[in-house]
């Protein structure tokens, strides 16, 4: 279960959360990412970072096999989308059109058992952060089942 789940702001004083903090920061850059870092720490969870770079894509690295993610995201993009989603398992990326938006959901493995989601969405080609973070945590909920 994901606990804590909050912005970096509320959590700063402790020291849990700054030593996550520390390692989310880190691993974006040694991807070449850049972002600031959104909220990280769950004290049992699964969420191990989270970030969100140009204000619409959200980053979550998880605790997970990409396979179960990639099952989650499926269902909960399924669930947040009037019409039918285009998946591409293969690859492990779907998108769909959620309130008028074009939504962009990915899952990639970057461990044993770990997993990177990312999600991003844009209204009539405008990066739209509101709705990339709704559809955002319709999945980290759904893999938290």
């Amino acid at each position: 279960m994901i606990r804590n789940h909050r912005p970096e702001h509320l959590e700063s004083e402790t020291n849990a959360m700054q030593k996550s903090l520390l390692l989310a920061a880190l691993v974006p850059r040694s991807f070449g990412l850049t972002g600031c870092v959104a909220a990280a720490g769950a004290g049992v969870g699964i969420l191990v970072a989270q970030e969100v770079l140009d204000n619409n894509v959200y980053v979550a690295r998880l605790d997970k096999d990409a396979g179960e993610v990639w099952a989650s995201a499926k269902v909960a993009l399924n669930k947040a989308s009037l019409k039918p989603i285009d998946a591409q398992d293969d690859v492990r990326q779907a998108t769909a059109e959620v309130d008028d938006a074009k939504v962009v959901v990915s899952v990639e493995t970057y461990d044993l058992n770990r997993s990177t989601l990312r999600v991003s969405a844009k209204k009539y080609g405008v990066n739209n952060g509101e709705i990339a973070k709704m559809v955002y945590d319709k999945i980290i909920h759904e893999v938290d089942q």
